[in-house]
């Protein structure tokens, strides 16, 4: 998957930006991406629910923005997850910290408002950031809601531990009881505060319980993720589940791809990208595959794969000479007979558009190839031979063994006006001309040949 252009808008004016990244942590989605003058915004959302962008001349240290990027979960620019978060042609617009806020306290309940408030720890001062979320903790106080307002304490406890009055009310006997079950990480926490507790498994490496939070609360994208970041034989299967319920199929081998490469104990990665490049006749990705995890083919795939090279459309508007090193090196090494007759009808494609010297010039990541040194020898001989008069005929099989058939027909055309008796020449035109449907040039040359034999 490409990256795609993302668009932000602020007063009126749209900016397209790049996509660099992805960090998913704590139930924050940050893509970092940049304009064309490589300055670098943060794109923040929720749960997948835009927040706001900001445009930072630096990141404060300890933040939650910089535990996003040094703690989290990170995807690459072309990750299919962070294109289900991003709506297509979509602008996306600037809010102020405080239009933010109203927005949330529109949408989400305090506690929720008060954990997207601490995503901006960066760019907006920590007093401002507190001042809100003590606000929430004396709301719910005031209403007697003493759990609800210890939740905002236990928020604050780490967003601000050192703080005199979060200190000073970490220990009121008001709220012992309630620690007891943070301090216990107790199973009611499930449903009394399921931030807290993911926050916790989070740090802790509580995948398994984290994934089953998750899961209950629907969080598949978060789940797929998690999966990610930490797949494995055990878990594979599951991810693939999660992958097949909301991906296209061309999303999936975009995941697994990226999967590929860091997780080599999972076999079955490369197994599914493997059947998928053979249903989708993709030729170069499944050489490369083979190529580089070593995998083998069982007998309806061998037939498959075998079936697909022979139909491998080789001209050059299809096959760049950038193609030669990464589809035919490989395949020497996989299967060194069907690479050599593509490499042979290659180069009989490639001649016809191109002189010797520029089509060897293109070969040159074949030179340590040993099944390839045959043909390229031959390629060589017809550059030694090409200004040798002597040598016409041999010259002329070569050029016809490259299916080089005009210049074959001038090689044994000089060849028989130097050597009128020699039948040889003779018989090669007529049957070269018979082979490009020239029949009336096939039957002279013919009856020129039986002619030269009843006098020899």
């Amino acid at each position: 998957m490409n990256p795609q252009p993302l668009l932000i808008t602020n007063h009126n004016k749209t900016i397209e930006l790049t996509v660099k990244q992805m960090a998913m942590y704590l139930r924050s989605n940050i893509i970092e991406a940049t304009d064309d003058q490589q300055n670098n915004y943060y794109l923040f959302f929720y749960k997948e629910q835009f927040l706001t962008y900001v445009k930072p001349t630096k990141l404060k240290r300890q933040t939650h923005i910089e535990k996003a990027f040094t703690k989290g979960i990170i995807l690459p620019s072309t990750h299919p997850l962070i294109y289900s978060i991003l709506s297509p042609n979509h602008s996306y617009k600037k809010r102020t910290f405080h239009q933010l806020i109203k927005k949330a306290e529109s949408l989400y309940n305090p506690q929720v408002v008060a954990h997207i408030a601490t995503f901006f720890e960066s760019f907006v001062s920590k007093k401002t950031i507190f001042s809100l979320i003590q606000s929430i903790f004396y709301d719910y106080r005031r209403n007697g809601q003493m759990f609800s307002s210890y939740r905002i304490l236990r928020l604050l406890m780490d967003f601000a531990p050192n703080h005199s009055w979060v200190k000073g009310l970490s220990s009121d006997l008001n709220f012992i009881k309630y620690g007891k079950l943070y301090d216990q990480l107790s199973d009611e926490l499930i449903t009394k505060d399921p931030l807290y507790l993911e926050k916790v498994l989070y740090t802790k490496n509580a995948n398994n319980q984290l994934i089953q939070l998750l899961h209950s609360q629907s969080r598949w994208l978060d789940e797929i993720a998690l999966y990610i970041q930490h797949i494995s034989p055990g878990n594979y299967s599951s991810l693939k589940q999660l992958l097949n319920n909301h991906f296209s199929d061309k999303e999936i081998v975009d995941v697994l791809e990226h999967l590929s490469g860091k997780a080599s104990d999972v076999s079955e990665i490369n197994s599914d990208l493997l059947e998928n490049y053979l249903q989708r006749q993709n030729a170069e990705k499944i050489i490369n595959i083979l190529f580089t995890h070593q995998l083998t083919l069982n007998p309806k795939q061998t037939q498959k794969f075998e079936n697909l090279l022979e139909n491998v459309d080789l001209k050059l508007e299809h096959f760049p000479k950038e193609k030669v090193l990464s589809f035919l090196v490989p395949l020497f090494k996989i299967k060194p007979e069907i690479a050599i007759r593509l490499l042979h009808k290659y180069i009989a494609l490639q001649l016809k558009e191109h002189d010797i010297d520029s089509v060897m010039n293109c070969l040159i990541p074949l030179k340590n190839t040993i099944h390839a040194h045959p043909i390229l020898e031959k390629l060589q001989r017809i550059q030694k031979l090409a200004n040798d008069p002597d040598q016409q005929l041999l010259l002329g099989e070569l050029y016809y063994e490259f299916q080089q058939f005009d210049q074959a027909i001038d090689c044994f055309s000089w060849e028989m006006e130097l050597k009128s008796i020699d039948p040889k020449p003779v018989k090669w035109l007529s049957k070269i001309y018979n082979e490009m449907g020239m029949e009336q040039e096939h039957q002279a040359y013919r009856q020129l040949y039986i002619d030269m034999q009843k006098r020899a």
